[in-house]
């Protein structure tokens, strides 16, 4: 894949539909000079999504439900590979918030059997190997095999788990996504409002976070704090920015 392709894909889906083929061209034909401020623009971008065009009814809206459950997962894998972790009730306090935005960011589906049948369908396709993988993760767990794994072992168990909870979070967006042209799609103020939990949630893991990590002198808590914290901060710009008219 070429370099104005990866950099075309950053932007968002609206954007890419409307202008992805000038951009691409622009930057292929500018070359290495233009990568930065092409980078910098699909940002930009994201963090405006009022600016964004419609190119089909709901387009924005279904998009910024998906990055609520994205955000809300991110952050749980940080706050998770935070280290030393920070108190279990402040982390519950985090959690609670992320969740809380996430609930309100959730897709409604009509109450209809057919309807039913369907996401049930995609559920089962979309979530079954997840499951599959944590149901594995439980079995390893319980099986005492992980007591004395060695050095290799050691490796492979750490990576399996963290492959697990990545992809168990892909799949729950990727679920996300999928069952939303079936249902009701969230309005803007539902969106905003859970666009701005999530970046508090995340905005309280990161402060939290540092905390713990300037406390107890660790580095490795005071990297996962500033990835919180910068995710915080695109997600509050986010929501603070829906409500700009959008381009047409």
């Amino acid at each position: 894949m070429s370099a104005s392709r990866i950099i075309v894909a950053l932007y968002p889906p609206a954007v890419r539909e409307r202008w992805g083929a000038e951009i691409g061209r622009e930057v292929a034909e500018r070359g290495a000079r233009t990568w930065p401020d092409a980078v910098v623009g699909a940002v930009r971008l994201w963090l405006h999504p009022g600016d964004w065009p419609e190119t089909a009814a709901g387009q924005t809206r279904r998009v910024l439900a998906v990055a609520v459950f994205a955000v809300t997962a991110a952050a749980t894998l940080l706050l998770r590979a935070a280290e030393p972790a920070p108190p279990p009730q402040l982390t519950l306090l985090c959690l609670a918030t992320l969740t809380a935005g996430a609930l309100i960011a959730a897709p409604l589906p009509p109450l209809t059997w057919h309807t039913a049948r369907v996401l049930a369908a995609l559920t089962a396709r979309t979530m079954a190997l997840p499951v599959v993988l944590m149901l594995g993760m439980v079995m390893l767990a319980n099986s005492g095999a992980v007591e004395h794994p060695g050095r290799v072992g050691d490796v492979a168990l750490v990576a399996y788990y963290w492959c697990a909870l990545a992809y168990v979070a892909l799949r729950t967006c990727t679920l996300v996504a999928r069952v939303l042209p079936s249902c009701v799609v969230p309005t803007k103020r539902r969106l905003r409002s859970a666009l701005l939990l999530a970046g508090a949630g995340a905005a309280l893991a990161a402060a939290q976070g540092a905390l713990v990590a300037v406390h107890t002198a660790v580095t490795g808590g005071v990297w996962v704090s500033a990835a919180l914290a910068l995710l915080a901060a695109a997600t509050l710009q986010a929501g603070r920015n829906l409500d700009r008219p959008a381009v047409t």
